[in-house]
């Protein structure tokens, strides 16, 4: 009779790797998320904000950059510029790293929140004005904000979504602005001056952020007394890479000392009080660079596991096979009882032909004769 199939050793010993394999799962990689090796496009920018130069050398994933690349333009512009909430990519991991370390940057400076977002709309007002038609071929051609950093800019909607997923990302209500032919950002604020727009009982201030040195509430001359639409942006939209790269360097600000601060080229901002609306809800953080430094006794846990695991297996492996003792006697299967034939007891043979007859036959079957 052959053994249960848990008490075969292979089988064992191949469910105990298994679940050592299962438990051990989230070190090699976490569930649901599909990594990529990537080389880099190694970018720098500069600007310039509060007297200040900055430099930014940034290593964008080229793996990153080719999942978004390969977005066809139908889908970015099927609802037109009130569908761009699919190209605002708060849920990038890297664009999630890059607003943190802006976020970084101007706590450490105590920035109020005025400066804060006026400091990322100049390093975004930053990247070079490029035309569609020119740099694509296409007429309208929006670019996810990883695709403005690598193709160093683009026109008015590239920079706005760029701008307003840093923004987002960083807590601060954001919305579109789209005046005939063009397109911006409104951040929400009180008490600044400037142009602004009512949407939804709030107020949001216009952010330029194609040029250079336009403030938050300063619209540019072809645009005034024209009428906008107002968009808001829906982030449950945005559009999400099957694959997630994590970079290997983290970008940060850099205030270039050896450089001699430029002067100012605007006055700056004499309104009483100006202030950005705080955010009203955390900035989402961008996920850990190593699951292990940031949870170091489930770590403990899986390794004590995993030598669990193995301890029994190699201790199932080892453990000799059971044999009865000497003094056990195994019982014999019955054997099918012999069957015999009653009716060849007591036959009778004839004296004469020697043939053989039943017990109660007087004559022989074969010759007839009487029996004795």
């Amino acid at each position: 009779m052959s053994r249960p199939l848990l008490s075969r050793k292979p089988v064992r010993l191949l469910i105990i790797f298994t679940l050592a394999f299962i438990v051990s799962l989230p070190i090699i990689r976490p569930l649901g998320v599909v990594t990529a090796q990537s080389q880099y496009y190694n970018k720098e920018f500069a600007w310039d904000y509060d007297g200040k130069h900055w430099t930014w050398n940034l290593s964008i994933p080229e793996a990153l950059y080719d999942a978004y690349k390969a977005v066809p333009v139908s889908t970015r512009t099927r609802n037109g510029p009130a569908g761009y909430g699919f190209l605002t990519t708060t849920e990038d991991y890297y664009l999630q790293i890059l607003a943190e370390k802006l976020n970084e940057t101007t706590t450490q400076l105590s920035y109020s929140s005025f400066d804060q977002v006026s400091f990322v709309l100049a390093f975004v007002q930053s990247l070079p004005y490029t035309s569609d038609k020119v740099t694509t071929g296409y007429d309208e051609y929006p670019r996810f904000p990883i695709e403005t950093l690598v193709d160093d800019g683009g026109d008015c909607e590239d920079t706005a979504i760029l701008f307003a997923s840093l923004t987002l990302i960083m807590g601060y209500g954001t919305v579109y602005i789209n005046p005939p032919d063009h397109y911006a950002v409104g951040v929400l604020g009180d008490d600044l001056s400037g142009t602004y727009w009512t949407y939804n009982n709030k107020t949001y201030y216009y952010c330029e952020t194609t040029g250079d040195g336009f403030k938050i509430g300063e619209l540019p001359d072809e645009f005034k007394g024209q009428s906008a639409y107002i968009y808001s942006i829906d982030e449950s939209q945005q559009y999400v890479p099957d694959l997630q790269v994590t970079p290997t360097i983290e970008p940060s600000p850099t205030l270039s000392l050896n450089t001699p601060a430029p002067t100012p080229t605007l006055e700056p901002n004499t309104s009483a009080s100006p202030t950005v609306a705080e955010p009203s809800v955390q900035p989402v953080l961008p996920l850990s660079f190593n699951l292990i430094a940031d949870n170091p006794i489930l770590f403990i846990l899986i390794i004590l596991a995993i030598v669990v695991s193995i301890t029994v297996a190699v201790k199932s492996a080892k453990k000799p096979k059971e044999t009865p003792p000497f003094n056990q006697t195994v019982s014999p299967e019955p054997s099918t009882p012999q069957v015999t034939d009653t009716n060849s007891e007591g036959n009778k043979f004839c004296i004469y032909c020697g043939s053989s007859n039943k017990a109660f036959a007087l004559y022989c079957e074969k010759c007839g004769k009487k029996i004795a």
